[in-house]
């Protein structure tokens, strides 16, 4: 019960974050698919190639630019976005407030505070991000409006961008937890979440980009428990 308590009270915290990422996301993706819709088919490849009806396809026209990708980009600094600003709310606002030791001294143990904010992180991510980006998914691919279905690859990528999004989150966690100055190893958590972040990008390889995804997630928490465990408040 006092990890379900402390769960609802970080996830009603950082309601009006994820609700603004899940509007912003949702919002570019309807002006993006939008337009399109009042199409047939055949208008549609008339009107994006300018091909006439019965003039053989290009092949290039059936893997042209995905109708996801504009609002794939947005995902890909939304996430991360509110991966930063979770962060900070749950690690470094009681840090400036000095509200750690209250919240330390009830009667929850450190490791169930420390589990209910990185539950309602991964929650504030996967759920409104997740389900908006699932929705606009299933819209792309109905074929009374698009006449090809949306690449896989689109798909993934957008789950990759949420999954950086945490990356994100325990970056500034780390730094926060940690007691080093600001000019000296205080910002390698966040540093290392955000180089972490550009590498994965810059992979191609769908396995190289999960297996480092992981990596990345696996050592960021690892320390992140670490500080959290060993620091006093």
């Amino acid at each position: 019960m006092r990890f379900l308590a402390l769960l609802k009270k970080e996830l009603r915290e950082s309601l009006p974050w994820l609700l603004l990422a899940a509007l912003i996301v949702l919002g570019v993706g309807l002006v993006r698919l939008r337009p399109r819709a009042p199409f047939s088919v055949a208008d549609y490849w008339q009107y994006t190639s300018g091909m006439t009806p019965g003039e053989p396809v290009n092949v290039h026209y059936l893997v042209g630019a995905a109708q996801l990708e504009l609002p794939a980009v947005w995902l890909a600094f939304i996430a991360p976005a509110l991966g930063l600003v979770l962060g900070v709310r749950h690690f470094w606002v009681p840090l400036f407030t000095r509200t750690w030791s209250f919240l330390l001294h009830r009667s929850a143990k450190r490791s169930t505070v420390l589990a209910a904010k990185l539950a309602a992180a991964a929650i504030a991510l996967v759920v409104p991000l997740g389900l908006v980006w699932i929705s606009l998914h299933r819209y792309a691919c109905r074929p009374d409006v698009f006449p090809f279905p949306e690449p896989i690859k689109v798909f993934a990528s957008g789950w990759l961008c949420i999954a950086l999004g945490f990356v994100v989150y325990l970056g500034t966690a780390l730094s926060a937890l940690s007691t080093a100055r600001w000019y000296t190893t205080r910002i390698l958590g966040l540093a290392f979440a955000t180089l972490a972040v550009f590498f994965i990008i810059a992979q191609w390889k769908l396995t190289w980009i999960i297996t480092l995804t992981i990596l990345a997630i696996a050592i960021l928490l690892i320390q992140t428990v670490a500080a959290f465990e060993d620091r006093e408040f």
